[in-house]
Protein backbone atom coordinates (compact mmCIF):
# COMPACT_ATOMS: atom_id res chain seq x y z
CA UNK A 1 0.00 0.00 0.00
CA UNK A 2 2.87 2.78 0.86
CA UNK A 3 4.10 1.74 -2.61
CA UNK A 4 1.08 2.18 -4.54
CA UNK A 5 0.99 6.05 -2.69
CA UNK A 6 4.35 6.49 -3.36
CA UNK A 7 5.61 6.53 0.13
CA UNK A 8 8.65 4.85 0.65
CA UNK A 9 8.83 1.90 3.50
CA UNK A 10 11.17 -0.66 5.10
CA UNK A 11 11.49 -4.27 3.08
CA UNK A 12 13.66 -6.86 2.52
CA UNK A 13 15.38 -5.46 0.21
CA UNK A 14 16.41 -2.05 2.06
CA UNK A 15 19.97 -1.36 3.80
CA UNK A 16 19.59 -1.86 6.83
CA UNK A 17 16.97 -4.30 5.80
CA UNK A 18 13.87 -4.27 7.42
CA UNK A 19 14.61 -0.82 8.98
CA UNK A 20 16.11 1.30 5.52
CA UNK A 21 13.27 2.42 3.71
CA UNK A 22 12.84 0.97 -0.12
CA UNK A 23 11.99 2.85 -3.04
CA UNK A 24 7.93 2.86 -3.69
CA UNK A 25 9.05 1.14 -6.99
CA UNK A 26 10.51 -1.81 -4.65
CA UNK A 27 8.01 -2.07 -2.46
CA UNK A 28 5.01 -2.84 -5.24
CA UNK A 29 7.27 -5.38 -6.98
CA UNK A 30 7.17 -6.65 -3.22
CA UNK A 31 3.95 -6.76 -2.99
CA UNK A 32 3.26 -7.98 -6.19
CA UNK A 33 5.50 -10.65 -5.52
CA UNK A 34 3.78 -11.55 -2.05
CA UNK A 35 0.60 -11.61 -3.73
CA UNK A 36 1.38 -14.30 -6.55
CA UNK A 37 3.39 -16.46 -4.19
CA UNK A 38 0.15 -16.35 -2.20
CA UNK A 39 -2.16 -17.57 -4.68
CA UNK A 40 0.19 -20.35 -5.96
CA UNK A 41 -0.44 -21.31 -2.44
CA UNK A 42 -3.93 -21.14 -1.85
CA UNK A 43 -4.14 -23.02 -5.18
CA UNK A 44 -1.65 -25.66 -4.26
CA UNK A 45 -3.42 -26.22 -0.52
CA UNK A 46 -6.81 -24.83 -0.98
CA UNK A 47 -8.66 -27.11 1.81
CA UNK A 48 -10.34 -30.84 1.01
CA UNK A 49 -11.56 -31.51 4.16
CA UNK A 50 -12.60 -30.67 7.34
CA UNK A 51 -8.98 -31.06 9.11
CA UNK A 52 -7.28 -29.29 6.59
CA UNK A 53 -9.90 -26.45 7.24
CA UNK A 54 -8.99 -26.41 10.69
CA UNK A 55 -5.10 -26.09 9.87
CA UNK A 56 -5.64 -22.74 7.66
CA UNK A 57 -7.68 -21.82 10.37
CA UNK A 58 -4.49 -22.14 12.36
CA UNK A 59 -2.45 -20.67 9.21
CA UNK A 60 -4.72 -17.50 9.31
CA UNK A 61 -4.53 -16.99 13.06
CA UNK A 62 -1.15 -17.32 12.64
CA UNK A 63 -0.77 -14.60 10.05
CA UNK A 64 -2.85 -12.05 12.09
CA UNK A 65 -0.36 -12.40 14.91
CA UNK A 66 2.74 -11.80 12.51
CA UNK A 67 0.49 -8.80 10.90
CA UNK A 68 0.11 -7.28 14.47
CA UNK A 69 4.23 -7.64 14.99
CA UNK A 70 4.75 -6.56 11.93
CA UNK A 71 2.56 -3.15 12.01
CA UNK A 72 4.51 -2.73 15.86
CA UNK A 73 7.95 -3.62 14.44
CA UNK A 74 7.49 -0.60 11.60
CA UNK A 75 5.39 1.98 13.37
CA UNK A 76 8.14 1.99 15.83
CA UNK A 77 10.71 2.28 13.02
CA UNK A 78 8.81 5.06 11.34
CA UNK A 79 7.97 6.83 14.18
CA UNK A 80 11.92 6.94 15.15
CA UNK A 81 12.38 8.49 11.88
CA UNK A 82 10.18 11.35 12.33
Amino acid sequence: MQGICGNPFPSPFAKPPGKGESSPRTNVLWGFGNLAAGAVLLHLYWPRCIATVRGWCAVGLGLLLMAALLYAHFGKVRSDRL
